[in-house]
């Protein structure tokens, strides 16, 4: 019973080592899932815009009104 008293602690301390690490590990991987579908959606709009307007520069810089 000694033992157990002794190790419960460390047992207890990696075990919510692991779950917190498990939990970080998994919203990053989700965070670069997002972005990948974000980058591709953008990509698929600018690559309709581009048939549609053809291969020219489609988006203009702007002009300062500032000045």
């Amino acid at each position: 019973m000694e033992y157990v008293a002794v190790l419960l602690p460390s047992v207890a301390i990696g075990v919510v080592f692991y779950v917190l690490m498990r939990w970080a590990f998994r919203a990053d991987s989700a965070e670069r899932k997002a972005r990948s579908t974000s980058e591709d959606d953008a990509r698929r709009w600018y690559e309709e815009i581009r048939q549609r307007e053809g291969d020219g520069e489609i988006f203009q810089p702007r002009a300062d009104k500032d000045s």
